[in-house]
């Protein structure tokens, strides 16, 4: 392996691949992608897919139907446990497993096809920002241009940046005999939801919240269960924190943050995949034309959607609110609240 390379990027999840592949479009070949796991790997998500994620995949080449995703029926919204309303999807998709292995595994794929070095297994013990150099879990130093952060909130380039606040997600999947379909629940934790997907025999049961340490989440996680009769062990419940709020984008001028590492994830929904993908496009046409201000541009469009969105998360989860929005919205204004959950939470993602 080379010790020198114009860019370095450390993760390869759909943010560092994507960085990767559109500065390989653009011309620069001289990449190394650095991933401490070793593909194909567990990803704690969900793994649903907007349509308008699905086109940005589609741009760097990757059809979602070759990951068998299809198109999602319909969601049951609940509150406290009951039934409100049944929404027609329009624009989510989901795999066969209900996760995110398959998908980010034909991702990588793409950069072994387009031959980008990649090291798996492989993580960063150091970065020296005078010299531009990274050490490696080998003990193998690595010069660059430029160095790419694609490790989320809590690797290595967190260290550089501010701590906010967090989403906590928590899920497990097993078989079940449960019929096809998605359920997202609202009332178990206090600013977030509870999503659980059936699909071809395979069940997903998933948490997110507003991370509060005095919580017991796995005793809630335990409850959810419970009240909706599965009765599985809980070993192999994971979780992951995604970032509330945009961090810094740029540091030293060479060193960017993309994906959960610069905070692109939607507070309110945890929509992550699209802006994932595209603070990796905007990165690399910054890098490609010595640019920072391309990407910055970005990132300042990113920080004024994601502040609102931190406001509807605040106020959404009111109890006020909740209670108007099931208790009436849902008995009298279904159509609106179809309307708005399809094109306002789904399809702007």
């Amino acid at each position: 392996m080379k010790n020198k390379y114009k860019l370095v990027i450390i993760g390869a999840g759909p943010a560092g691949i994507s960085t990767a592949l559109y500065l390989n479009e653009l011309g620069i070949k001289d990449i190394l992608v650095v991933e401490k796991y070793k593909y194909p790997r567990y990803k704690c998500c969900a793994g649903y897919i907007t349509d308008k994620t699905k086109k940005e995949y589609e741009k760097l080449g990757l059809s979602i139907d070759d990951c068998h995703y299809s198109l999602i029926n319909d969601f049951k919204l609940f509150y406290k446990g009951k039934l409100k309303q049944t929404i027609v999807n329009k624009f989510l998709f989901t795999n066969r497993k209900i996760d995110r292995v398959e998908l980010d595994y034909e991702f990588y794929k793409l950069l072994k096809k387009k031959k980008i070095k990649i090291l798996e297994n492989t993580y960063i013990k150091d970065n020296d920002m005078e010299k531009n150099t990274v050490l490696l879990s080998d003990d193998k130093k690595v010069n660059y241009g430029y160095l790419v952060f694609a490790d989320g909130t809590n690797s290595f380039g967190n260290k550089y940046q501010k701590e906010y606040n967090k989403h906590l997600a928590m899920q497990m999947t097993f078989q079940s005999d449960k019929e096809d379909e998605i359920q997202i629940h609202f009332g178990y934790s206090k600013k977030g939801y509870v999503w659980i997907s059936s699909y071809q025999g395979i069940t997903n049961v998933g948490l997110t919240d507003v991370y509060n340490k005095s919580v017991n989440y796995q005793e809630l996680y335990k409850k959810i269960l419970d009240d909706n009769g599965f009765n599985v062990d809980t070993k192999e419940l994971k979780g992951t924190f995604t970032p509330i709020g945009v961090r810094k984008p740029i540091i030293n001028d060479n060193i960017f943050f993309v994906g959960d590492a610069v905070g692109a994830c939607d507070p309110l929904t945890l929509s992550g995949l699209k802006y994932a993908l595209k603070t990796g496009e905007y990165a690399a046409l910054a890098i490609k034309n010595n640019s920072n201000k391309i990407y910055l541009k970005y990132i300042k469009k990113l920080r004024f959607k994601f502040g609102f969105m931190k406001i509807l998360l605040k106020i959404f989860y009111l109890k006020a609110i909740l209670f108007c929005v099931f208790e009436i919205g849902c008995r009298f204004f279904g159509k609106i609240i179809e309307f708005a959950f399809n094109n306002f939470f789904i399809n702007k993602k």
